[in-house]
């Protein structure tokens, strides 16, 4: 393994990609704002009210570990000098999910899971921690670092489309450099010469 084949948009999408992994497990992503006295209450039951991302989340949590899961990979893969035969390139893939990742982080930042199921008259609502704002920061630099990987692996979103619908076509076969053999020479025609005639016996 040798990091110096990594890119720069591949090393930001790993690393970010990594903090992302530690920040779905450690921080605080919503919490439960019960209002003054029932804060009070929760408070002196020991209840926790904070969730993190595996917590909060149904699907979206599972979107965030492959998007992490890729990420890494392709900086794997670049460390290893590893060809892998996919329909689009690596890091047109960790730009894709890290857009969709951010799109989803950021959805969840406007409405909170599960605060369409609270009445407005309980006054209870929800509160968003540190850590789907620290997600919203990581899913952008993923999406950002695969951008950039494919700048500087000269791939555009373009190119990436049409190698996907199978229409890049095949590559030019392979210039000859010692040029082509001459072609063989017929046959010279006419046959061979017949020896001369022996001489005439001695008398």
């Amino acid at each position: 393994m040798d990091t110096n084949r990594i890119n720069q948009g591949e090393m930001i999408a790993a690393v970010a990609a990594l903090l992302l992994l530690i920040v779905m497990f450690v921080f605080t992503w919503f919490s439960l704002d019960a209002g003054g006295e029932g804060e009070i209450f929760l408070d002196a039951a020991g209840v926790d009210t904070g969730v993190n991302a595996w917590q909060a989340f149904d699907l979206v949590d599972i979107i965030l570990f492959v998007t992490i899961l890729v990420a890494v990979g392709g900086a794997l893969i670049a460390a290893n000098a590893t060809s892998v035969n996919t329909p689009v390139a690596v890091s047109a893939i960790t730009a894709g999910l890290g857009i969709l990742s951010f799109l989803l982080v950021l959805f969840r930042v406007i409405s909170p899971p599960g605060s369409g199921d609270i009445p407005d008259a309980a006054g209870i609502g929800i509160d968003r921690g540190i850590g789907v704002w620290l997600g919203l920061i990581l899913t952008a630099a993923i999406a950002f670092g695969g951008w950039r990987a494919m700048e500087e692996e000269g791939v555009s979103l373009a190119d990436q489309a049409d190698r996907f619908r199978g229409g890049g076509g095949a590559p030019p076969p392979p210039s000859d450099a010692g040029g082509a053999a001459p072609p063989s020479q017929p046959p010279e025609a006419g046959g061979s010469v017949p020896p001369p005639p022996p001489p005439p016996p001695a008398s």
